[in-house]
């Protein structure tokens, strides 16, 4: 799965309130797919903040002279490395979250979520079916 969907399917599972369910092994099974789901995202979000950090590093000077012109709704101009390295740096983020990683799922059958199925919409509970962390 792509770093971006486990991303979004750890933040479906962290509105789950784990409490409710009864089921000690789909309890479990929940937990550990939760933990190595968010383990991605938070590797993610690292590489995104470094790369964020080191373009804010290198570009102070012109950071506020390019942000002068987008507040005014003006094209940004003469700034052209800049803009350049912007379009670099924003590249290698989605990169960074394109990638393929392969998480070993143990996925729940969708009869086991009704005890808490408010935490949760349909369609978070049709993209974790398409992920596998739920069956039908």
């Amino acid at each position: 799965m792509k770093v971006s969907a486990a991303d979004t399917a750890a933040s479906i599972l962290s509105g789950i309130r784990f409490n409710r369910i009864s089921d000690k092994s789909v309890k479990s099974a929940l937990l550990k797919e939760y933990i190595a789901l968010r383990k991605v995202a938070k590797d993610a979000m690292a590489v995104k903040e470094e790369i964020r950090n080191k373009f804010q590093d290198d570009w102070r000077d012109e950071i506020k002279a390019v942000r002068a012109f987008r507040e005014k709704g003006n094209p940004v101009l003469g700034h052209l490395d800049y803009l350049e390295a912007e379009r670099d740096a924003n590249k290698a983020i989605v990169d960074a979250y394109s990638q393929e990683v392969d998480i070993d799922l143990s996925p729940v059958r969708i009869e086991a979520i009704e005890e808490f199925s408010e935490d949760i919409t349909l369609e978070e509970i049709a993209f974790l079916i398409e992920l596998g962390i739920l069956e039908e």
